[in-house]
């Protein structure tokens, strides 16, 4: 059986009896064999509807659906048929909440087993195609006490430190990977009254067109950039001359596009000399940001910025 997660989300939901309890998930109860292929694909749309599939598979059926028990393996009758089972999990990436999902649901009585390819060296991160000069890319470690506490602690530093400088000047862009990221970044703004314009994937594309130009001639100074956004319509956000991630991508090559798009920032009609010193980069992340940090910096210098003292890191073009 072939499918997408959200749609056989959403069949389930439309399956649901009074009292919120899935009645019609009992197709689920003989898989043997669960391969979630581009698990990082998935992360960009919804993962709440694959843990929702995950959770469901192997229950014990609901209904006998004229069964005959007695071809039925005992340890389907017992309850046992998660442990029998085989999940499979591919990613182009690795990412905290892909294992988290694999260790809760991968029961299998033959153990774990994760391959996953390592960044070895500089030259081989994201970082290394940085083509565009003069660009000094500054990475910020945010203090935070665990990992819960990981969004608030980023969001109280951004508004500590880093909003009362960028709400001064002009075509400063801020790219958030999370939607939830930018929900609250987006009231922040709001709360503090400071002048900006979003591209998000639920925007309509008038909306874009008309946030892009006003971004582009200076009209808002800020705008705010999803990574979903990016990620399924790729747009090409022109007049950018401070970039901040307000955290890191989980594709590391996002970075190494939006850095050299840097070039661009000059493309308007006003300032057609800005000098290259006047752009900018900063990075933000925390200690349990390093599986995306060490696709974009390598994985010596990852642990380096995560475990060292300084809480600063330069990296210069």
């Amino acid at each position: 059986m072939a499918c997408a997660a959200q749609a056989n989300k959403n069949d389930d939901d439309d399956e649901e009896d009074a009292g919120g309890a899935t009645t019609e998930a009992d197709f689920l109860s003989s898989i043997e064999i669960c391969s979630v292929l581009r698990s990082d694909v998935l992360l960009m749309q919804n993962w709440d509807h694959v843990n929702d599939i995950l959770k469901l598979l192997n229950l014990n059926p609901k209904n006998s659906n004229n069964t005959d028990f007695a071809r039925v393996r005992n340890y389907m009758l017992t309850g046992h048929a998660a442990h029998w089972r085989q999940l499979i999990m591919t990613s182009q990436f690795t990412d905290p909440m892909i294992l988290s999902s694999f260790k809760r649901y991968a029961k299998s009585i033959a153990g774990l087993a994760r391959v996953r390819r390592r960044t070895a060296s500089l030259d081989q991160a994201s970082i290394s195609q940085v083509i565009v000069n003069n660009v000094r890319q500054v990475f910020q470690r945010v203090p935070c006490r665990s990992l819960v506490d990981q969004n608030k602690d980023r969001l109280s530093y951004f508004a500590d430190k880093i909003l009362p400088d960028i709400s001064r000047r002009k075509h400063t862009m801020i790219f958030l990977p999370s939607y939830f990221d930018f929900v609250a970044v987006r009231n922040l703004l709001l709360k503090r009254e400071v002048s900006f314009v979003s591209v998000t994937e639920y925007a309509r594309a008038s909306e874009v067109s008309r946030g892009r130009a006003r971004f582009l001639q200076g009209h808002k100074p800020i705008l705010l950039y999803t990574g979903r956004a990016h990620f399924f319509l790729r747009h090409l956000i022109r007049g950018v001359r401070h970039l901040i991630f307000y955290s890191i991508p989980e594709y590391s090559e996002f970075f190494t596009y939006h850095v050299n798009n840097l070039a661009n920032g000059n493309m308007d009609d006003e300032n057609n000399d800005m000098d290259a010193s006047e752009r900018s980069c900063l990075a933000l992340y925390t200690k349990y940001d390093s599986h995306a940090l060490e696709r974009v910096v390598g994985q010596s210098n990852c642990k380096r910025m995560v475990g060292g003292e300084k809480s600063t890191y330069l990296f210069d073009t």
